[in-house]
């Protein structure tokens, strides 16, 4: 170093610093009470833009008492008094500097800084920076431990099986170079866009942490920018200027890596000390950077191919209910086994399934997994569809609702029975344009939704939608196809009545069975008093025989007067309904109508709200329209037989009279029958107008 080293410096300490960034970095000394160079001490960079500000362009002078930390320090480290620094520029670049230290209170001549300042080039800074510094005993173990640690993870990378296994050897790994202090490996979802830490090390503890949003901390710092990142000192200060964010309390020292593999940022690899500033320095973080790259490859093979398997586990899932819609006609069973199957092979916390009611205005659970699935099923639980509730607002618009974090979202409603709810998905069953339920996915993780396994919730979602509407609609055809064969049955038994009234006590009686329970009356209109005569009933008292409507008066008054069904779906709801029990919820009125002449109502009354249907309405249309013949023939029917009474007794008269050649035999004969064929009490003829007349009593003496 003689040939390079200005004339007038070799009784001072002199040091070469080389710009690195925007900092000036120590990279060799020279000690004049030392015969060979010695190994670096430990020391702060100094700040370019600082120095720039003491230098003013030339050399400057530096004391004890100057305001500058960092150079105070290289003072008591190089154990001088005071010293001048020189920069050194290429091409008008700041490249470096030289510094020169004196030990004793001479102050540094003029000529030695002007012979510095002639010889002073970058060359001689970058040979000073190239000559070889003998390594501390310190160094040579601390070299020899890294060697071995990267050694060992490069080893074991090559087929790692056990993550936690791997995390536990990383950790043991760092600890033996760096030490022990806090120590965490967080891992990027980029699915989610969320951070889970699955190796916590903490006070001598080993624990987890849940899962939380890539956001403003110094881990998804590292994240962001791919950078190793280190602050030893004034970390929150420091934290706040990089625009990051602590939560808790900030360590005071911290040390942070990134993972990166194929080109993604995966995780980190992050060490701290709590207690200590400075617990870390440059070679600690190399060290550190050697370890990511080391091991981010084998953590990223061995999560993808986790995630490859839970994938085709789920896939399977969805074959399996694919098999089980396209060759089962048991909705109940094939609705249980799909929620079983997509909690357990998805690792969920509980699935429900909800189809919408009758009238769309609530979803109510049809089938749900373990106790507090079936405690929803026994209460009947059920969500109004344009509720503020993920449910709801999923059955309303049809449209996949995620919600990775149940604590930040307003539309997520807790129920006692699932506590540990912290992720919810739900997604619309759709047949079409038509919105039969959802699908309720519960998670007791936080950000346990992503892209994959939403693509097969999304599938097996339809795949139900299809299996719930193919079940309507066989229960329909079978439903309608079971009522076609009551109703031809009780036509067939209206039909062979041997009176009216038995025949519509037939029709009463079995549409009610045909409607499950129902009240079901059959009124006539009395075309005399132009009211509504009960005539059949069944479901009712006998009272009911006793009640008259007068024509337009309540429901089946209306559907009489204006000869059209009439279905409310709410009775309470409508002013024309006469109220006879506080029960009926629901009412339909469908007129009797023969050749256009209205001969009464068929009326039917039901507890529920919207009981009846279009199908309903036409069942009964049909019925209606036997009934109405019925009722006509049968009018007709006993008008030919009153008829037919009436010349048979006319003809019997005649035979007696006509055998009878007494006039008063004839007039005796004649009264009698005419007394026996009207019901009378007594019977009086008269022949002419005179005194003379002939004449002929029995009984009151009717004329």
């Amino acid at each position: 170093m003689s040939k390079t080293t200005p004339e007038g410096t070799t009784r001072l300490v002199t040091a070469f610093f080389i710009v690195n960034a925007d900092r000036l970095r120590l990279v060799h000394f020279l000690d004049p009470q030392e015969s060979e160079p010695q190994a670096l001490p430990l020391s702060d960079d100094l700040s370019v833009r600082e120095m720039e500000a003491i230098w003013g362009g030339g050399a400057a002078h530096v004391g004890k008492t100057t305001p500058l930390k960092p150079l105070n320090a290289y003072l008591q480290r190089f154990e001088c008094e005071s010293a001048v620094f020189i920069p050194a520029f290429e091409n008008g670049i700041l490249k470096g500097a030289l510094m020169l230290g004196a030990r004793d209170q001479q102050p540094i001549s003029n000529e030695a800084i002007a012979a510095s300042q002639q010889a002073l080039q970058f060359e001689t800074i970058v040979a000073a920076a190239s000559a070889p510094a003998p390594l501390q005993p310190e160094e040579s173990a601390r070299h020899a431990r890294e060697a071995k640690a990267l050694d060992i993870l490069s080893s074991n990378a090559a087929a790692v099986s056990d993550l936690r296994a791997f995390y536990s050897l990383i950790h043991n790994q760092i600890r033996s170079v760096i030490g022990n202090y806090s120590f965490v490996i967080a891992l990027y979802d980029e699915n989610t866009n969320s951070i889970n830490v699955p190796y916590l090390y903490e006070e001598g503890r080993l624990s987890t942490l849940e899962a939380f949003p890539l956001g403003e901390g110094l881990t998804s710092l590292l994240i962001h920018t791919r950078e190793p990142l280190m602050i030893v000192s004034d970390t929150a200060r420091q934290v706040v200027a990089m625009g990051a964010k602590i939560s808790g309390k900030p360590p005071r020292s911290w040390l942070g890596v990134p993972l990166l593999a194929r080109g993604r940022a995966i995780g980190a690899l992050i060490i701290q000390d709590m207690d200590k500033e400075n617990s870390f320095n440059e070679a600690d973080l190399h060290f550190a950077a050697e370890t990511a790259n080391q091991v981010a490859n084998a953590i990223y093979t061995v999560t993808l191919l986790e995630e490859s398997e839970r994938m085709a586990l789920q896939f399977e899932t969805a074959a399996e209910i694919a098999r089980d819609v396209s060759s089962s006609l048991d909705i109940n069973e094939l609705l249980r086994k799909a929620v079983e199957l997509i909690r357990a092979r998805f690792n969920f916390y509980h699935a429900s399934i909800f189809l919408k009611d009758s009238l769309g205005q609530f979803a109510i659970v049809r089938e749900a997994t373990g106790e507090a699935g079936a405690s929803l099923k026994r209460s009947e639980y059920q969500v109004q569809v344009d509720s503020k509730s993920i449910v709801g607002s999923v059955v309303e618009k049809g449209e996949a609702l995620i919600v990775n974090d149940t604590s930040r979202d307003p539309l997520f409603v807790s129920h006692p029975t699932l506590p540990e709810t912290k992720a919810e998905a739900a997604l619309a069953l759709k047949v079409g344009d038509r919105i039969l339920g959802a699908l309720d996915v519960h998670s007791d993780q936080l950000y346990a939704f992503s892209q994959n396994n939403l693509r097969i919730l999304q599938i097996l979602a339809d795949q139900l939608s299809v299996a719930v509407a193919n079940s309507e609609l066989f229960a329909e055809t079978q439903e309608r196809l079971a009522q076609h064969r009551l109703l031809h049955h009780v036509t067939a038994t209206v039909a062979s009545g041997a009176t009216l009234d038995e025949a519509l006590q037939a029709a009463v009686s079995g549409l009610q069975v045909t409607l499950s329970g129902d009240r079901v009356i059959i009124l006539l209109l009395n075309s005399n008093t132009q009211a509504l005569e009960v005539k059949a009933a069944a479901g009712y008292g006998e009272d009911i025989y006793q009640q008259v409507f007068p024509l337009g008066s309540g429901i089946a008054g209306w559907s009489a007067l204006h000869g059209r069904p009439l279905r409310i779906d709410d009775v309470q709801q409508d002013s024309r309904y006469i109220e006879g029990n506080t029960e009926v919820r629901s009412e339909l009125a469908i007129p009797l109508l023969y050749r256009g002449e209205i001969l009464g109502v068929l009326n039917v009354e039901s507890e529920k709200i919207a009981a009846y249907t279009d199908n309903d309405e036409e069942l009964l249309g049909t019925l209606g329209g036997s009934l109405a013949a019925v009722i006509a023939n049968a009018r007709l029917l006993e008008q030919v037989r009153s008829q037919v009474e009436r010349e048979r007794v006319i003809f019997e008269i005649t035979d007696k009279i006509r055998r009878t050649t007494d006039i008063q035999t004839i007039l005796a004969t004649t009264a009698s029958e005419l007394m026996r064929a009207l019901g009378a009490s007594g019977m009086r003829i008269k022949l002419g107008a005179d005194a003379n007349t002939a004449t002929h009593s029995i009984g009151g003496g009717h004329e």
